[in-house]
């Protein structure tokens, strides 16, 4: 039996799910907010580079908040389809990355964001969301989306990774609120 290096083991396993399609395929269920969305949702992180992300600092534009872990390829494979989604989208959205990690590891979190060429705010995830007490409900495996309209009220949700059409509705749907 021949030997594959490390590599090329990890290339072809990417390329197994990129074929396979990791992607959520069109008429799969994002998990909309109901029609009466309520109150905007509060939540505050710190990012990596020593500032703020919240409600606060979100607010007058849809928000994508992608929450990811540094050691999952199909967080790595969603960040980089939502880059290219909101890099055509208008109007102009935020977006930031909530790494659903301990604080130290934050370091390793920019080398991430910078290996990918992302250049949202990082924010490492707070105690009170990793308890699932956060207003944003629990993260319960990654990649998970949460789309917030311009007054921050929570208009999608979706745990998994999404195809560029759903990500792109996703947005318009906040856009139109």
């Amino acid at each position: 039996m021949k030997r594959r290096g490390f590599a090329t083991v990890v290339w072809s396993a990417c390329g197994a799910l990129t074929l396979g399609g990791c992607y959520a395929r069109e008429g799969e269920p994002v998990h909309a907010a109901q029609p009466d969305l309520g109150a905007p949702v509060q939540f505050t992180f710190g990012t990596i580079a020593g500032g703020e992300l919240s409600s606060d600092t979100t607010r007058g534009r849809t928000t994508a908040l992608l929450f990811v872990t540094t050691y999952d390829l199909l967080s790595q494979a969603q960040a980089q389809l939502l880059r290219e989604v909101l890099s055509k989208h208008r109007p102009v959205a935020n977006a930031a990355i909530v790494m659903m990690e301990p604080p130290h590891s934050a370091g390793l979190a920019q080398v991430w964001a910078d290996a990918i060429g992302l250049k949202w705010p990082i924010a490492m995830a707070s105690p009170t969301l990793m308890a699932g007490e956060s207003q944003l409900g629990n993260i319960a495996g990654v990649p998970t989306l949460i789309v917030l309209d311009r007054s921050g009220r929570l208009i999608a949700r979706s745990a998994g990774a999404l195809g560029r059409d759903a990500i792109a509705e996703c947005l318009t749907r906040a856009d139109n609120r």
